[in-house]
């Protein structure tokens, strides 16, 4: 039956039509929500302990970057010793070399790759292979660049040169 409001809008009664839930019926919905309510917190606690694990991650290895620009002051260093013909400027350049190589292995920062060892893809970058039947497979025999460690995480690879007969 239709009745007009105060407005003049006609409205009709509505029957309430509400599903009757039984006993087990509501234990199903029940057990869904709480089934719910466990993997929602199961996943907040996954991407807490991966946040967590980040942020330890960040300050373990804070100074990384920092370490990488000076490693290309080191090289150039380096260079400049290879370069310079005047024994007085060599023998300065190696000490402050050596000092600043001595500074960063008390941040825990290891050099690695030298001529003789051998060829580890996890540590070396072969740039090229050389061939010598004198020295065995898979040997350093030329050192472009020096690889370094800081901490457990290898900053840099060592590029070298392999043997391969």
């Amino acid at each position: 039956m239709n009745e007009k409001n105060k407005i003049g809008v006609k409205t009709s009664k509505k029957k309430s039509t509400s599903k009757k839930y039984t006993k087990k019926d509501l234990e199903l919905i029940i057990t869904s929500l709480e089934d719910k309510q466990l993997r929602l917190k199961a996943e907040f606690d996954n991407f807490r302990k991966r946040k967590d694990t980040e942020i330890i991650s960040l300050l373990k290895y804070e100074g990384k970057n920092f370490i990488l620009d000076f490693l290309d002051v080191l090289d150039n260093l380096s260079r400049g010793i290879d370069t310079y013909k005047e024994k007085d400027i060599k023998k300065a350049l190696t000490l402050v070399r050596q000092d600043f190589i001595k500074k960063l292995e008390t941040k825990d920062v290891k050099p690695f790759g030298e001529v003789g060892d051998s060829f580890n893809p996890e540590l070396h970058e072969a740039l090229t292979t050389s061939s010598d039947s004198k020295i065995d497979d898979d040997t350093i025999v030329e050192v472009y660049q020096s690889g370094y460690k800081y901490k457990d995480l290898i900053i840099r690879h060592a590029k070298v040169v392999v043997n391969k007969k």
